[in-house]
C-alpha cells in the first residue's frame, strides 16, 4: 500500500479506537521522495534539452541568415547592364571586363551596388580578411596561418584570442600572461613562479641575472654570466664578491682563504685557482671559476652535494648576486654623478705614445654630452628605490616607482649616451693620428677615471636598468 493510502486509511479510524494516527512509515517515505525527485529530474532535464535545442536551431537560423545576407546573388543577371547569362564563364567574362565591382571571383556571385560587395568581402564565409595588409584568405585556417607567417597578428593560447602588435604587448602585460604558454595570472608574483616551475619541468636552469635565458646545467648558467655575456652585465667579479660574502664560502676555497677573501672584498684579481671539492675522496685539484667548481660538483664522479634549505650556497647566490651587484653598480654611479663632472685633457699613459705629433682632445666639444648623460642619469635616479641588504638572510630590494616614467627617462638616456659615445670614438678612439684621453673627475668623490671607463661603467648601468624593465614587464617595454 502506497504512502498516501496507508496515511489515508489510518486517518479514517474514529478518534475512539487511538487518539493519533500512526506516523508514516520512514522507508515509505525515503521510496517515494526518491522517486518524486528523479521524476522531477527527468522533466528538468527533458525542459533543459529543449531548451537547448530550441537555442540552437536558433542560433543555427540566425548565423545561417547572417551569411546568406552577405553572400551574393546568383551569376546568371547583370542588375546595372540588365543582361542575363547562360554559363558562369560568360558572366565571369563579362563582369571581370565592364562591372568588377559587382563580382566576386572567389564566390562567382554578383551584387546590385559595390557597397554589397564590399560587405560581402568583410562578412562573407569564404573571406577572411587579414587586417593589417590586403591580404584575403579563403578560411580561417589559412588566414591564421598569414598571420603567424607575417606576425601580423599574435594568437594568445590563454584566451585563444588574436591580437595586432599594438595590442599584443598590452594584452600580455595587463593579462600578467606566461611568455611560454600564455597562461594568464592575477600579478606579476604569481607569472614568475609559473615560468619558474616551466624551467623547473624542463630540467633546465633560468640565469640569476634575469636575461631571460636557460640554460640544461647550473655550472652552465654560471659561466653564462661570469665571461659577461648576460644582458644584466654581471661579470665573474660579481659572482665571488656575492660567493665571499656567504658564511660557508672559505669552505670551498683552498688553503690561503683569508688573503683569497681579502682580495676579493676589495676588488683586485685572484691569481690562484680559488676554489677546491670538499667532497670525501675527491681527488680534482682547484678550480678557477665557480662556475667550473659548479661544473665538477654537480658530475656524477663527485661525491659532494650542496647542502640544501634557505641558507644554502645556491639559494643565497640566486637571491642576492643579482639584487646586490645591480645596487653596488647603480648606487657607484649615482655617488659618482650626483655633483657634476669636470673635464680634462689627459696626455697619453705611457711615454711611447707621446709623440710630436700625439692630438690631445678638446675637452670643450665632448663636455656637454659627458654633463648631460650624469644629468639623465640622475633623473632616472629619481625613479628607483634602492634598499641594500643588511645581511645575508634578507634580499636587498629594487624597486621602480613608476614603470612608464622610467621607461620614458631611461630610453632618453639611451639616445644621449650612444650619441655621446660616438661623438668620443670620432674625436678620441678613432683618432688617426697618436691621441690623448680626457679625465672625468667626479666632484663628489674627489676622484677621476679615463673617459673610456665612465662609459664603459654607463653602458652596463643602462643594460642593467632594460633588465629590471624587461624582468618586471617583459612585454611591455621589451627595448629592440
Amino acid at each position: 500500500m502506497g504512502l498516501h493510502g496507508a496515511y489515508g486509511a489510518a486517518s479514517s479510524r474514529s478518534s475512539d479506537d487511538d487518539e493519533f494516527p500512526p506516523w508514516p512509515d520512514t522507508e515509505a517515505t525515503e521510496v517515494a521522495e526518491t522517486t518524486d525527485a528523479a521524476d522531477t529530474t527527468d522533466v528538468d532535464d527533458e525542459a533543459a534539452d529543449t531548451a537547448e535545442t530550441k537555442d540552437f536551431s536558433e542560433y543555427s537560423r540566425t548565423q545561417r541568415e547572417y551569411y546568406l545576407k552577405y553572400q551574393g546573388e546568383r551569376w546568371d543577371r547583370c542588375h546595372r547592364c540588365n543582361l542575363v547569362f547562360s554559363t558562369v564563364e560568360e558572366a565571369a567574362a563579362h563582369f571581370e571586363e565592364t562591372c568588377p565591382c559587382l563580382w566576386c571571383k572567389r564566390c562567382e556571385v554578383t551584387f546590385k551596388t559595390p557597397e554589397e560587395r564590399e560587405e560581402h568581402f568583410i562578412h562573407g564565409s569564404a573571406h577572411w580578411r587579414c587586417g593589417v595588409c590586403k591580404y584575403d584568405a579563403p578560411a580561417v585556417d589559412v588566414q591564421e596561418y598569414h598571420w603567424r607567417k607575417t606576425n601580423h597578428k599574435f594568437e594568445c593560447r590563454g584566451c585563444n584570442f588574436w591580437y595586432e602588435k599594438k595590442y599584443w604587448d598590452k594584452h600580455l602585460t595587463t593579462s600578467h600572461a606566461c611568455t611560454r604558454c600564455h597562461k594568464h595570472h592575477g600579478d606579476e608574483g604569481k607569472r614568475k613562479q609559473h615560468e619558474a616551475e616551466h624551467a623547473k619541468e624542463a630540467g633546465t636552469f633560468l640565469c640569476v641575472g634575469r636575461c631571460g635565458r636557460e640554460f640544461p646545467t647550473i655550472g652552465g648558467m654560471y659561466g653564462h654570466i661570469e665571461t659577461g655575456h648576460c644582458d644584466s652585465s654581471i661579470d665573474s667579479s660579481d659572482v665571488l664578491r656575492c660567493f665571499a660574502i656567504h658564511p660557508g664560502a672559505e669552505y670551498l676555497l683552498v688553503k690561503d682563504r683569508k688573503a683569497i677573501l681579502q682580495r676579493i672584498f676589495e676588488g683586485k684579481h685572484v691569481y690562484v685557482n680559488p676554489f677546491k671539492c670538499p667532497g670525501e675522496g675527491c681527488e680534482e685539484g682547484s678550480f678557477k671559476t665557480f662556475s667550473a667548481f659548479l661544473q665538477h660538483a654537480t658530475s656524477k664522479r663527485c661525491p659532494f652535494e650542496f647542502k640544501s634549505g634557505p641558507e644554502s650556497m645556491l639559494v643565497h647566490m640566486g637571491k642576492h648576486l643579482f639584487v646586490d651587484s645591480a645596487i653596488a653598480r647603480i648606487q657607484a654611479m649615482n655617488d659618482n654623478t650626483r655633483s657634476g663632472l669636470q673635464i680634462h685633457p689627459l696626455i697619453p699613459e705611457h711615454p711611447r705614445d707621446r709623440t710630436p705629433h700625439t692630438i690631445i682632445p678638446n675637452p670643450d666639444i665632448l663636455r656637454p654630452f659627458f654633463t648631460n648623460i650624469a644629468r639623465c642619469f640622475q633623473v632616472c635616479m629619481k625613479e628607483l628605490i634602492l634598499r641594500p641588504s643588511r645581511d645575508i638572510k634578507k634580499q636587498g630590494t629594487i624597486r621602480i616607482r613608476i614603470m612608464k616614467s622610467f621607461n620614458r627617462e631611461v630610453g632618453h638616456l639611451e639616445k644621449i649616451f650612444y650619441k655621446g659615445n660616438q661623438m668620443y670614438a670620432d674625436h678620441v678612439t678613432n683618432a688617426r693620428n697618436p691621441h690623448g684621453d680626457l679625465l672625468i673627475y667626479f666632484q663628489a668623490m674627489r676622484m677621476g677615471v679615463p673617459a673610456w671607463r665612465f662609459l664603459r661603467d654607463m653602458h652596463k648601468v643602462i643594460r642593467l636598468f632594460r633588465v629590471m624593465l624587461d624582468f618586471e614587464a617583459p612585454h611591455q617595454y621589451r627595448h629592440h
